[in-house]
């Protein structure tokens, strides 16, 4: 049967259903306020009278409930709005049609039938309606079964949750209680439901019901209420989901998300200026570097609805644009992009490009980040993180564009790794050039989660594995921030600027790895150590215990922002600072040992963890009589 046919189909059985609803109530009021009179045939036949009006009322019945829209709501989903609509659909109904029964006759109509009628009407088409959402919600989850759920948070949103599962029995949950801690709530019910106690009795509610997944559904939550759930839920193996944080009017099954390492953060909101944001993008033309990854891709997601006229998507990684280009266009068909596979050092493609496209601001996120490979390779990661950005900068300043932002890290602070002592020659790089009309600014901030080749994702492939997670120290700890409260930041500095300033985000507390490992554990349903092992493998060669975001020399000044300040420091000589800069780059094409003596020259706070490293520069240091920082 086509659409049509079956909607043309429900449309009549609909009909025939209020018109059968609105015949029994008119007939059920003169019953009840004739009884057997209705049947006596004396002076007056009010039976004949009954039926001989009861066409009249019916059709001004069913003109009333079309008009309020009675014959398109579904059944099984009735509310308090269609309640509403009903009680209108009453009242015009009776509105219609005694104009007619006056001009019919009304002296053998019983008056009472009139007061009657429209509460058996309401009665009769209200009670099939809940009649069928009661069976649905009730009945039909109990007949069909799924997996039985725990909703953890007897407020609003749980009781629309509830209602919510209850109505799609087909996606297969069937709810078997609440938990809230509020003491008041317990040994009540929720449409049937019980609250059967607080999060602290999580274990034995769970024991008790054979819950199989607890859903919370408590939007406010906050990282420590969701970390006491995860440790009160720990070895019971369900699975542990959540709802959005913002709940609108309806919640949506189809919203459920498991809950990840990101909720268990007390963080506040990070809070952009959309307005100013916007003032600087808009109409122009944007060109984003390392598009492809994850901080590149989330900066062009958040660029695009500021409304700008063009924004170039760069990387020289084929698939990651071809993913982006993807997903682009499902989520802004309208937007006007330009995917160019680009390699961020070949600087003949990158003029063509901007001698084409003519940017207005440069969003530079292309760079090797991954210590341990870096370590291995520090002539690419010098070409790659120091020269494409100093190429990059020169045209800038070659094409009058007035805006460009560097992407950096904090792992520039105090290096122990190649990466990092490139990303902070990087900073340098930029500031060895000469003004112009470009403003060149940099922001530095910490790790991201859930970025690739983050730890989460290692973490999480490990536990799917069945482990063991390896941890490099048991005292580790990192700054995390999530990917799009990062660019939020990171986008609101770079507007901030004025041109040569380094700023650095407030990364909030930074967190022990072996706390995120073992977290991470708990969220799958398994024991850290007892159902999933950790290991503990030593720092790898460049890494360092705790990373820092300030290093000597640097003042912090605060800035309009909450979240992120600005370095105050002595800008060294520029003339020294490019020969520096140049000789770094020549030495990447002469050998390892040129390239981090040079590097170290550049940033003299650089100090290897890496044997091979350190030996070198302390050999050339010793030679040369300069001491080494103090760290």
């Amino acid at each position: 049967m086509s659409a049509q046919a079956f909607l043309r189909y429900r449309i009549v059985v609909v009909v025939f259903v209020h018109a059968l609803l609105a015949a029994a109530a008119w007939v059920g009021a003169w019953y009840l306020r004739l009884d057997q009179d209705l049947y006596t045939l004396g002076r007056v036949d009010y039976l004949g009278r009954c039926l001989f009006l009861l066409p009249w009322v019916v059709a001004a019945r069913l003109i009333a409930f079309g008009w309020c829209g009675l014959f398109q709501g579904l059944w099984r989903y009735v509310s308090l709005t269609d309640l509403v609509s009903l009680a209108r659909a009453i009242v015009l109904g009776s509105v219609l049609y005694l104009p007619i029964l006056v001009a019919l006759g009304f002296e053998h109509v019983p008056r009472t039938t009139l007061i009657l009628e429209p509460i058996l009407s309401a009665t009769l088409v209200g009670g099939i309606r809940f009649a069928i959402r009661s069976y649905r919600e009730v009945f039909a989850p109990a007949r069909e079964g799924g997996r039985r759920v725990l909703i953890i948070g007897a407020g609003d949103a749980g009781e629309m949750l509830l209602r919510e599962m209850r109505t799609h029995t087909h996606m297969g949950f069937q709810p078997v209680g609440f938990v809230d801690d509020d003491l008041r709530k317990r040994g009540t019910k929720i449409h049937g439901l019980p609250v059967l106690g607080s999060v602290d009795e999580m274990r034995s509610i769970v024991a008790k019901t054979g819950a199989e997944e607890l859903v919370v559904a408590v939007p406010s939550a906050s990282g420590a209420q969701y970390r006491r759930i995860l440790d009160q839920c720990d070895s019971t193996g369900v699975r542990l989901r959540r709802l959005p944080r913002k709940v609108a009017d309806i919640v949506r099954l189809t919203e459920l998300r498991d809950v990840d390492f990101e909720d268990l953060l007390d963080r506040d909101p990070v809070e952009v200026d959309l307005e100013a944001l916007r003032g600087a993008v808009t109409g122009k033309v944007v060109i984003i570097t390392g598009a492809g990854g994850s901080i590149g891709s989330e900066v062009v997601r958040q660029i695009i609805p500021l409304g700008p006229k063009l924004v170039v998507a760069l990387d020289r990684a084929e698939n990651a644009l071809y993913f982006l280009e993807r997903d682009l266009a499902v989520r802004h068909p309208d937007a006007s992009v330009l995917i160019r596979i680009a390699d961020c050092q070949d600087r003949p493609a990158l003029h063509t490009l901007f001698a084409s496209v003519r940017p207005d601001f440069v969003i530079h996120a292309a760079a090797y980040k991954h210590v341990p490979l870096m370590e291995a390779h520090p002539l690419q990661a010098v070409r790659n993180n120091v020269a494409a950005t100093l190429a990059l900068g020169e045209l800038c300043l070659e094409f009058d564009v007035p805006r460009f932002l560097l992407i950096s890290s904090d792992k520039a602070v105090r290096p122990t790794n190649v990466m990092g002592a490139t990303k902070r020659g990087a900073e340098l790089a930029l500031q060895s050039l000469p003004r112009g009309k470009t403003q060149f600014i940099a922001v530095r901030f910490g790790n991201v989660l859930g970025s690739e080749g983050s730890v989460v994702p290692l973490f999480e492939r490990q536990i799917a594995e069945g482990g063991p997670v390896t941890v490099t120290h048991r005292d580790v700890v990192r700054y995390f921030m999530t990917i799009p409260e990062a660019v939020g930041l990171v986008l609101q500095a770079g507007i901030m600027g004025r041109g040569g300033e380094v700023f650095h985000l407030d990364m909030g507390r930074p967190v022990k790895v072996l706390e995120l490992a073992e977290r991470l554990i708990q969220l799958h349903g398994f024991r850290p150590y007892d159902d999933v092992e950790i290991r503990f493998v030593g720092l790898r060669p460049g890494e360092k215990m705790h990373e820092e975001l300030l290093t000597d020399g640097e003042n912090v000044a605060p800035t309009s922002h909450a979240r992120i300040r600005t370095l105050v420091c002595g800008e060294p000589p520029r003339a020294r600072l490019r020969a520096q800069v140049d000789t770094l780059i020549a030495a990447s094409s002469r050998g390892v040992e040129e390239s981090i003596r040079a590097l170290g020259a550049l940033v003299p706070e650089y100090q290897p963890n890496n044997d091979r490293f350190g030996r070198i520069l302390a050999r050339d240091r010793d030679h040369s009589g300069e001491q080494s920082p103090a760290v």
